[in-house]
């Protein structure tokens, strides 16, 4: 356990200012031993504090050590495990990943889906931030034949719908063009069929860019009417969860894909374990039965 020092800390603080009025007092009362013994006492006070803080502190680091070794090798058990967890899953399913919301870990969950035999056809990153920019807002909006300056959330519900379905069908290809040599879009892998499952990744830590409603709801709309799984997923630390909206449209959602658990949770519930997992209140279960 790390022990909280802020205690011992005040308690310092206290003892100096009354060692230092004790001083001021002594120097008005020279040769008063009663004020001797005082000052004594409280230095003598100090020093037991000092010796129970150096040692306190000597056992907070050597619990932070063994921390450290329990997580590197539960990250060593995990690297281990995990292929044999999900070998042969998903074989030969084929998906395309749209990530709303870029973190490196992300790169793992690809790795974790080969793993399992999926066929990762494209991954597509979508930056909406960059729509701040007013120059570049107009030009997607006039793109989308709103010919006068509007806000994002405006044509956002069109830019989903065509980004939806040129991920199925490959076409809306001089749109995708334009996105692309915006950086708005970065597209790895090829759209079009065949393809069976879309892993969606949302979640937000930016009040101002939660465009679940108008950008994410409407691209499932379009997944789930041409009959393609979708998968709703975000990072365990998203400081506004997407999941409630995900689960509005009836789909499976894992809230720790950044996770190890999450990721596993995923591939279970791909290969026939439909359902809410993860680790915050909207999730039914942390994972599902691993047969």
């Amino acid at each position: 356990m790390i022990f909280d020092i802020r205690h011992h800390i005040a308690s310092l603080v206290a003892i100096f200012l009354a060692l230092g009025i004790g001083i001021v007092i002594g120097t008005s009362m020279i040769g008063s031993e009663a004020i001797t013994k005082q000052q004594e006492k409280i230095i003598n006070s100090i020093e037991r504090e000092f010796t129970v803080l150096r040692e306190e502190n000597k056992k907070n680091a050597e619990a932070l050590i063994q921390a450290q070794e329990v997580m590197a090798n539960q990250k060593k058990f995990n690297e281990a495990v995990l292929p044999v967890l999900v070998r042969g899953k998903l074989q030969d399913r084929r998906i395309a990943i749209v990530d709303l919301n870029y973190r490196k870990e992300h790169d793992s969950l690809v790795s974790v889906l080969r793993s399992a035999g999926a066929d990762v056809r494209s991954i597509t990153v979508v930056n909406l931030m960059l729509l701040r920019d007013q120059q570049l807002n107009r030009q997607v909006a006039a793109f989308l034949g709103r010919s006068e300056e509007v806000a994002p959330d405006r044509y956002l519900p069109d830019f989903a719908r065509l980004l939806a379905a040129a991920v199925l069908s490959g076409g809306n290809e001089d749109f995708v063009r334009f996105l692309d040599e915006s950086e708005i879009i970065k597209v790895s892998g090829v759209y079009g069929p065949p393809l069976q499952e879309v892993i969606l990744i949302g979640g937000s830590n930016d009040k101002e860019q939660d465009y679940a409603k108008v950008f994410d709801l409407n691209m499932i709309e379009v997944w789930k009417d041409a009959g393609i799984n979708v998968y709703g997923v975000e990072d365990s630390n998203a400081l506004i969860s997407y999941m409630r909206y995900y689960q509005s449209a009836r789909i499976s959602t894992v809230d720790n894909i950044d996770t190890v658990f999450g990721q596993v949770a995923l591939v279970q519930a791909m290969s026939g374990y439909p359902g809410q997992y993860g680790i915050k209140e909207t999730a039914d279960a942390f994972l599902p039965p691993l047969e």
